[in-house]
């Protein structure tokens, strides 16, 4: 039976040595997503050193009972997999573990956000408001880049239809959903509607502005998945809350109609729904149909334990190249084929495990008061950003998407243990 006490999973703040290094680590992870812009080394560097940081206090307090948690257990569960079956059966094992041994900063980043940092509405707060001038810089940069052709970082246009913002490749639309949507998530705990109306209007504006931004970014994934955040959001707000139909009926109609309004207006997004539309007519012929092939290639030739981490190009070349017609890429661009080909079925059944234990974790809150609800649809959208299997994606293994990746989720698991404890 799964255990539901994710809201008293908590190493408690003490005075002392421990409680200023949980003060310091708090500030390297509101500082994360503006280090993932500006210092990829930064921000590898303090991801890592918040997760020693957390080890050190765990070892220190002797809080070995964290690691029961089928929540921390299954992450535990994974990367000795990955270091004691996978990468030693690897095609190139030292590749492998190259990957796999440094996996475990993912883990302990997760942990201690979720059952350290984050301990009180003060600790989210702060969060917030560091997280939101993150996305703010980004989107400003991005929205120049919109109007002159170069964003103020000094970077074109991508291919002269992407956009990058202050990034060197075209993902600010992704690292904007990934940052957004979490700090939507954490709005209905920081604001009370009867106290903070003007707020949550400027909340709402902010939001629309992000998602506006996501469109102009010629980014499809980025793009779809926003859309089907709000979808799935909108849906479960008309079940739960019925007497805002309206209200929510409102709000679809109108993000419909900013999207149909983006690509009648702009030559450059127009083109990419153009694309879009030739790749689902054509699935099959297409680019990622291929990749996603030599995933499966891949997986059919190492079944159990996978090709290995850091794996993919290497084992491509050796089974799929006769057929590859764009050369073989350094990942499948699918987060579920990825798992499947580098670690094989019980790699990714490991993986499927931590997911459910997420989506089973999060699920008491639609069940919760009013806050505790509207919490929980915005956690279901974050799981749409972060978690949906059907779509083209970066590399969850590679460091900048990973770090992205388990940066956003980090934050949502927060969110969701710091509303389960008030809901409590």
């Amino acid at each position: 039976m799964i255990r539901t006490d994710f809201a008293s999973l908590e190493l408690s703040a003490t005075s002392g040595w421990t409680e200023i290094l949980r003060q310091i680590n708090l500030v390297l992870f509101a500082l994360l997503p503006m280090l993932l812009l500006f210092s990829r080394g930064g921000a590898d560097a303090a991801a890592t050193i918040i997760g020693l940081s957390f080890l050190a206090v765990v070892i220190a307090r002797r809080q070995w009972s964290l690691a029961a948690h089928p929540l921390l257990a299954s992450l535990l569960v994974i990367w000795l997999l990955l270091n004691l079956l996978v990468s030693p059966l690897a095609i190139e094992p030292a590749d492998s573990f190259s990957r796999s041994v440094v996996w475990l900063r993912f883990a302990l980043l997760f942990a201690a956000t979720t059952c350290w940092l984050i301990q009180s509405r003060r600790d989210l707060k702060l969060v917030v408001a560091i997280w939101g001038g993150a996305l703010a810089v980004s989107i400003i940069d991005g929205l120049v880049q919109v109007i002159t052709g170069t964003s103020l970082s000094g970077n074109p246009l991508y291919n002269t239809t992407r956009l990058t913002g202050p990034l060197d490749r075209p993902n600010i639309g992704m690292y904007v959903a990934r940052v957004g949507f979490p700090l939507l998530a954490a709005t209905p705990l920081l604001l009370d509607p009867r106290r903070h109306s003007l707020r949550i209007a400027a909340v709402a504006i902010a939001a629309a502005i992000g998602f506006i931004f996501i469109l102009l970014t010629g980014e499809r994934s980025a793009a779809l998945l926003s859309v089907a955040a709000l979808g799935i959001g909108g849906l479960g707000a008309i079940l739960i809350f019925p007497r805002y139909r309206l209200q929510v009926l409102i709000t679809l109609f109108l993000a419909v109609t900013a999207g149909g309004i983006i690509a009648a207006m702009s030559e450059r997004i127009w083109y990419r729904v153009v694309q879009f539309s030739a790749v689902l007519k054509h699935f099959s012929d297409s680019h990622y149909a291929e990749l996603f092939g030599i995933g499966l290639d891949i997986w059919r030739s190492y079944p159990v334990f996978g090709a290995g981490m850091k794996n993919f190009q290497a084992s491509c070349w050796a089974i799929s190249a006769p057929v590859v017609t764009d050369g073989c890429p350094a990942h499948p661009h699918n987060v579920y084929i990825e798992w499947m080909a580098e670690t094989g079925t019980v790699g990714l059944i490991a993986y499927l495990v931590f997911v459910a234990l997420v989506l089973a974790t999060a699920r008491p809150l639609l069940r919760g008061g009013p806050v505790a609800r509207v919490t929980g649809l915005l956690i279901a959208g974050c799981f749409v950003i972060l978690l949906f299997p059907l779509v083209p994606t970066q590399s969850q293994f590679s460091n900048w998407p990973a770090l992205v990746f388990w940066t956003s989720l980090a934050l949502t698991m927060a969110v969701v243990r710091l509303a389960l404890k008030e809901r409590s």
